[in-house]
């Protein structure tokens, strides 16, 4: 019996695979992502009312994910902590290409592309013969 109802229920709510990927913001979960295709499907359909209460269900379910993320950070002890927490929950984590590029100069570029570009077997190809060349050599 037991194998017969996880048959059903297979057949009637099969699983589904939804993929997060790093390009995702953080209040992206998968079940946020199955929503907003839901969410997409009905609009396609015309069917806007349901499409407006699993846009409320979007919503309360990012506004948790982003309270849970929030909660790490104690705002009494620092303000600068909180708002790099908020400014982190809306863009999503901060790289670290400034720290990078307050340490690059123009001359490490240089000297980098200088140095990756030079062929240190390159011949200088031997000069072709023109047409006044040769009215030289005839007079």
């Amino acid at each position: 019996m037991y194998g017969v109802m996880v048959d059903l229920l297979n057949f009637f709510y099969p699983e589904r695979e939804v993929t997060v990927t790093t390009t995702d913001p953080p209040y992206i979960t998968p079940a946020v992502k199955a929503l907003l295709r839901r969410k997409n499907r009905l609009m396609h359909a015309g069917r806007t009312e349901e499409a407006v209460a699993v846009a409320a269900r979007i919503r309360t379910a990012m506004t948790r994910s982003s309270m849970k993320r929030m909660r790490k950070v104690d705002t009494r002890k620092s303000t600068k902590d909180a708002w790099a927490k908020v400014r982190e929950v809306i863009k999503g984590p901060t790289s670290h290409a400034d720290d990078y590029a307050t340490s690059l100069t123009v001359e490490i570029l240089n000297d980098h592309y200088a140095a990756i570009s030079t062929d240190n077997n390159y011949r200088t190809p031997q000069s072709k013969v023109t047409a006044s060349d040769n009215l030289r050599f005839i007079i």
